[in-house]
This record gives structure tokens, sequence and C-alpha cells, in this order.
């Protein structure tokens, strides 16, 4: 019996370095064994062979030689992640748009589309989904293929199912049957707030913090909660909901969501309502705005006013270190980010970092790219840095 359990302690204990070392070639994109055994005090032999491993697994690629240590000897030979061991997708299911994504394993983009969807039902989304899989495979050549896809969902998810998604209607498709029996990979569901939250945790290098929360303000408005690395989903897939909260702010306002008053559909229809015109997007907001148009003006900054009441009591709640904002909006119109804060400061009497995420349309797309490549790696709860995704290859738009 004890040989037994000391044999299956040495699996274990060799499963766990095994994730360690790839943990550090992922996180420091070009090392060396030595440098690994310096870091994880693991010795030399021990690093070999757990290099040898990941090396027979084809996840790893040599990049030739680094400098020689002070006292000479041998360049020591630098090591990172083999970008063609295979590749995930992403789709982001919005209203209007499909957004999708094919990414190498070290997260680089091979290809982004963004494909037209209004009014379509779920069955038209599956089968664009299905002919941006069929592309990937016919294009892209690697040692595995697909490994993994993940599913950005505007809605509540728990359990990797779907409970609640206000804006499509889900007609009783269930993806992850539906797309696990077609390609034998895993597929994870995730809220598109969260994983906002996901590539504001694991995207940005000089990102100093360990808890905050990112507000994503599109046809609703979500949060994401990182607090210690950690993604909070609360206990029914519902933290974060924060659009719901009402507004405590002047007499016309009290008592409404902040939803129903700042996510971009709502600030359209007041502004539309306002000049008596129809059919306004973001583009035409941005421009009255620029324009100096007064109705745009006064609804923006009260939006901003809310927007900071709303920060005020994420604050308050959760003590995070920072807020980040994922709004394609004020990404267009950034000065609304001098007004937040100041609101803000006008309420607390203190500063705080607010920040807005630059590149919103790769956000949420890059947030499941990592949720899934932590996934189909096993390092599911590890802290995984990857580098700003870049874009490898052609981005289209359908």
């Amino acid at each position: 019996m004890g040989m037994e359990q000391r044999s299956l302690n040495r699996d274990q204990l060799h499963d766990l370095n095994l994730k360690l070392v790839l943990q550090q070639i992922i996180n420091h994109p070009a090392t060396s064994r030595i440098e690994i055994s310096h870091e994880l005090e693991l010795h030399k032999s021990t690093i070999s062979s757990l290099y040898n491993t990941l090396m027979a697994k084809q996840l790893l690629t040599e990049i030739g030689q680094g400098a020689a240590s002070n006292v000479g000897g041998r360049k020591p030979t630098m090591v990172t992640v083999n970008r063609d061991y295979g590749y995930t997708v992403t789709f982001d299911l919005g209203y209007r748009h499909l957004h999708a994504t094919a990414n190498n394993i070290d997260t680089t983009i091979i290809e982004y589309q963004r494909i037209d969807i209004v009014d379509q039902p779920i069955t038209v989304m599956v089968a664009k989904c299905q002919a941006f899989l069929a592309k990937i495979a016919s294009e892209v050549t690697t040692v595995n293929g697909l490994l993994g896809i993940c599913f950005s969902i505007h809605g509540i998810i728990k359990d990797n199912q779907i409970l609640q998604s206000p804006w499509i209607d889900m007609q009783d498709v269930d993806l992850v049957r539906v797309f696990e029996t077609q390609y034998h990979v895993p597929v994870l569901l995730e809220n598109e707030a969260n994983l906002s939250a996901i590539y504001a945790r694991d995207f940005s290098t000089d990102q100093p913090y360990r808890s905050f929360v990112t507000l994503s303000i599109h046809r609703g408005i979500g949060a994401g909660i990182i607090l210690d690395q950690q993604l909070s989903r609360g206990e029914n897939g519902r933290g974060g909901e924060i659009g719901k909260t009402l507004t405590l702010l002047g007499p016309n306002t009290a008592g409404q969501s902040v939803e129903s008053l700042c996510s971009e559909d709502a600030l359209i229809t007041r502004i539309e309502n306002a000049k008596q015109l129809e059919h306004l997007d973001r583009t035409a907001i941005i421009k009255l705005f620029e324009a100096g148009d007064r109705d745009t003006e006064r609804i923006l900054r009260q939006a901003c006013s809310v927007v900071a009441g709303l920060i005020f009591n994420v604050v308050t709640m959760l003590d995070p270190q920072a807020v980040f904002i994922n709004s394609p909006l004020i990404e267009g119109l950034p000065e609304l980010m001098d007004e937040i804060r100041g609101d803000y400061q006008d309420i607390a009497q203190t500063d705080f970092p607010i920040n807005l995420i630059p590149r919103t349309q790769y956000v949420t797309l890059l947030g499941g790219c990592s949720l899934i490549t932590h996934h189909v790696l096993n390092l599911d709860d590890y802290e995984l840095r990857f580098q700003q995704g870049e874009v490898a290859a052609s981005i289209s738009e359908n």
C-alpha cells in the first residue's frame, strides 16, 4: 500500500511541477531552463525532465540563444510556447453583431471577424459560428488543431449553462452540447462583463491591481468582479448585475435602474426623444456631442454622474483597488472619462483610479480566449499573463 501511495504522490508532484514550468514559460515568453530552475527553486535535472516532457508534447519551441551568464560558460537556449501547438476560437454573441476570433495557444489573433446578425435567430448565429470554425480549420495548420471554444454571452451563466439571455432568444439551443458533439473539444460559456474583467486581469502587463471591477456599458450594464485575482461570479452567476441597481440621484431619476438611464441603448433612445430624431447610433451621438449639441451634452453629462455614483457604490461595497470601464461610446468620447472622474471626486471627496479599457472590440474576445486557454492547458486556477494579443493575421468584416 505504502509504495502505491508514494508513487501516486510522485505523479501528482510531477503534474504540479509540469504546470508550474508551463506557467513560467507562458508568463516569461523568452526564458531558459536555468531561469526556470532559479524561479521555481527546483533542481536542474528535475527541470530538464519536465522540460523534455513539454517538448515531447510539442508545447514548447526553442528560440535561439540567450546571453551567457557573467561567469562565462554556455549560452542558455531560450524557449517559448509553441504557437503552432493548436488554436482556440471565441465567439461574442452580441445583439447586432457576432464577433469571432481564432487565437493561437499563445493568444495571438489568427483571424477576427465581425458578422452582421441583426434580427437573425440563434440558429443562424450557430450556422455562422460553424462556418467560421470550418474556415479556420481549412486555413490553419497546427499540431492539434482546434483545442476549445468559448462563447461570450450577454446574460447570466451558471455551471456552464445560460440561465438568462435578455437580448437573444436561445430557443432551447444548448450551445455546449451542439458544439461539443460536433467538434469534440471543451466549450465554455461566460458572461461578457466577466470576460472583460478576465481580459483586464490577464492582458495588462503593467496592471498592478489584484482586485478591481470592470464596468461594461453596452446594450445593458454589467460588472466583472476580480477579488484577489479570482473572478467572483456570485452564488447563482448573478454577481455584478449592477445595471439593475437603482439610482438615488435627482428628483426625476431616483428609483430608476442605472441601465434604464445609462446603457448605450437608453442613451440613444433618450437623445432621439430629445431631438425628435430616429435611427441614431453611437457614431451619430458622438458627432452630436462633438458639435456641441446641448441636449446630447446634458444627457451624457447626467449619465456620467449616474455612472460615478454607481462606481462609488461599487467601491464602497467591494473595496477594489481600481475600476475599469469597457464602453465603445466612452472610448469614442474619452473626455467623458474626465467627467466621470470629476463627478466621482465630488461624491467621494477623494481620488480613485478609474481607467478606460482600450481596443474595446477585442476585450471580451481576448477575455474568452484567456478563459479557454487556461482550461485546455489544465491551468484553470493558475495566474497567466499574456502579451497584449497582437494580431497575427487578417482582420476581416463580413
